[in-house]
Parts: C-alpha cells; sequence; structure tokens
C-alpha cells in the first residue's frame, strides 16, 4: 500500500512542465527566426543576380558589329561580375554556396541566356499573351536558385516540398538591342537606293557620277 501511494504521488507531480514549454517556445523561435533570415536575405541576393541580370542585357543590347558579337559582350560581362571575388562566393563556389546565379548545379559553369531577337531568337513564344512583331522580349535571362531557403526546421519541417529539387526562378531583364553595323549599312543603303531612284535626271545622276566617292556612315541608331 505504501509503494502504491508514492506511484500516485510521483505521477501527479507537475514539476518541470514549465522548464518543456520554454525549451518548446524557444526551439520554435528559433526555427521561425531562421526562417525569416533566409527569406529576406533571399531576397536581397535576388535584388543582386537581378542586377547582375540587367547588366549582362545592358551589355548586350549595344551597338556592335554583328548579334553574335553582341552576345558576346552581354556573356564577358556576366563572367566578369560571377567572378569577382565577393559574388562568386555568393553564388559560384565550386564547392556550392548559399545561392546559385546562372545554374542549378553546384560545380558547374554559370552561364546566362542571352537572346538579341535576330532570327526569331527572342522570349514571347515563352508568353503566349505577347505579340512578338509589337514587343520584342529581347535581353538576358539568368537562373536563380536560393539554396539557403531548402532547409529543415525542428517542429515546422521542410520548407520545400521537394527537398531535392528546392526552389528556383529566373532573372530577366528585357531591353532594346540596338542594331548591328551590317544593320545599319543595309538599311541606309536601301534609303541611298530609295532616294537615287526618286529621279533618274537628278538624283541618280549626281549619285552615279559620285557613286565610287560615296562612304555610306550610320550613327548610333541607323
Amino acid at each position: 500500500m505504501k509503494e502504491q501511494g508514492q506511484g500516485r504521488k510521483i505521477i501527479g507531480n507537475s514539476r518541470g512542465i514549465i522548464s518543456v514549454d520554454f525549451i518548446f517556445a524557444l526551439t520554435l523561435c528559433a526555427g521561425l527566426c531562421i526562417v525569416l533570415f533566409s527569406l529576406t536575405f533571399t531576397l536581397a541576393m535576388a535584388e543582386v543576380g537581378q542586377y547582375i541580370t540587367f547588366s549582362t542585357a545592358r551589355a548586350a543590347s549595344a551597338a556592335h558589329e554583328n548579334p553574335e558579337k553582341q552576345a558576346l559582350v552581354g556573356k564577358d560581362k556576366f563572367n566578369e561580375l560571377i567572378n569577382r571575388p565577393v559574388l562568386k562566393d555568393l553564388f559560384a563556389k565550386p564547392d556550392g554556396s548559399w545561392f546559385l546565379l546562372g545554374t542549378t548545379q553546384p560545380g558547374s559553369a554559370p552561364k546566362a541566356d542571352i537572346r538579341g531577337g535576330f532570327e526569331g531568337s527572342d522570349f514571347s513564344n515563352e508568353y503566349s499573351s505577347v505579340n512578338s512583331e509589337e514587343i520584342p522580349l529581347t535581353g538576358a535571362r539568368i537562373v536563380f536558385v536560393p539554396r539557403l531557403l531548402n532547409i529543415k526546421i525542428a517542429f515546422l519541417g521542410s520548407t520545400s516540398s521537394d527537398s531535392d529539387t528546392g526552389f528556383s526562378a529566373n532573372l530577366t531583364a528585357f531591353m532594346i538591342r540596338e542594331p548591328t553595323q551590317a544593320e545599319c549599312w543595309a538599311q541606309i543603303k536601301q534609303r541611298n537606293d530609295a532616294i537615287l531612284s526618286l529621279s533618274n535626271t537628278t538624283y541618280k545622276a549626281m549619285g552615279g557620277a559620285t557613286s565610287s566617292k560615296y562612304i555610306p556612315m550610320e550613327d548610333n541608331g541607323c
């Protein structure tokens, strides 16, 4: 009888329950702080990635000899920015980092998708509501993978429905590409031929007499 009474006394003892509640609340608050830190830091790095994308598109949109060299200038700008010491540690560490820019796999070379709008190479086919003839979506697109958001927290679980895939988004910068040197020359030649065709006795005669001395030149916007 004495042992049974002592057992009931131990079960009825509620000392220490506040410590359990405190540990649970502290762990929950720490998890929420981790989530908020990951979210705010990811948004800040997304803005940095968006600026890199804009700089890449701006460099690729400048006039050059041909579209291939325009795209090459944009890629060179992207590689210049992504390989800077501070940004490389954030986005392109060989052994992986909190964020990936231009790639979805750690260790693989980052790259930017640049489309100049020549020969139908724009982003309009990915937007059914956009008419590519009216609004050509040209510029740069870079994939952004915030690995920092793909975490598991006690009492809260995983932040992603698929922990193997995680989160990813496309950073884009749409700009109007400037015409190339070849495009400007072709357009100015058409203008010159159209002017000479206005009058055979005046314009064509004068233009034909000086055709060997005429050098077509273009400004930045043709």
